[in-house]
């Protein structure tokens, strides 16, 4: 729960920092809308443990292979008044496919209730559906099929890219808050510029593993110097 509150501080002084005004208090804020958070990655180290935990790792390497790279570090900062989040998929153009190319570990830092702006899924949709969400099944309080999520804060959950979710309308003060960290396959272009803001500082002082989700391994993206196999064969070595 440290990681918690840390991660809701850092989330709150950067959303007041893009949206101007008064700071918001976690728990009674009830004065509009509030900016997102980005970047989340580049703003304290605790984001660095997150992307790492083991747990979330093993999940999200079965989804996407080992090859994986991290897409983005987002907060949705979600206060009462915000319409609900319309059911969506987070492969956007690509293919629904399965396999699929990118999957979401939702942290959730505040709790998760209908009313407060739970997450909202459709299950089975990821296996069943493997299509986009049609304009007149979006509605999380309409569609017959949609769920709540509830759950404590420093829950956690896991969604492949093809997977039906939203969230409920925040109802009652304060704010709804959660660290969304994406990853996906190598080859898809990712949500932020997760390898140029990479430091060497920041890849001294994690495992190597690290560097591979940050996506400096990789080999694409070369210029007129062409390929470097070397960060390949580096890449895979650390999986034999």
């Amino acid at each position: 729960m440290d990681m918690v509150e840390k991660m809701r501080e850092i989330i709150i002084d950067q959303s007041t920092d893009k949206s101007g005004g008064e700071r918001p208090d976690l728990h009674t804020w009830d004065g509009g809308r509030l900016r997102e958070g980005c970047y989340l990655l580049f703003e304290d180290r605790i984001f660095e443990q997150l992307v790492l935990n083991e747990y979330t790792i093993a999940l999200m390497q079965y989804l996407l292979g080992r090859s994986m790279v991290l897409s983005t570090v987002y907060s949705h900062v979600r206060t009462k008044g915000d319409p609900a989040l319309p059911l969506h998929t987070d492969q956007w153009t690509l293919q629904l496919s399965d396999p699929v190319s990118v999957a979401v570990a939702n942290y959730a830092l505040v709790d998760y209730k209908r009313d407060h702006g739970a997450f909202a899924a459709v299950p089975g949709s990821n296996h069943l559906l493997r299509r986009p969400v049609s304009p007149d099944e979006t509605d999380v309080y309409k569609n017959p099929d949609c769920i709540p999520l509830e759950m404590s804060a420093g829950s956690v959950v896991v969604t492949a890219g093809n997977t039906w979710h939203g969230a409920y309308e925040r109802k009652v003060r304060g704010l709804r808050l959660n660290t969304a960290v994406v990853y996906c396959r190598s080859y898809i272009q990712t949500q932020e510029r997760i390898r140029e803001g990479a430091t060497q500082e920041m890849l001294d002082r994690n495992p190597a593993r690290f560097a591979d989700l940050m996506g400096v391994n990789n080999f694409l993206g070369f210029g007129r110097e062409g390929p470097d196999f070397k960060k390949a064969r580096a890449l895979l070595s650390r999986f034999d």
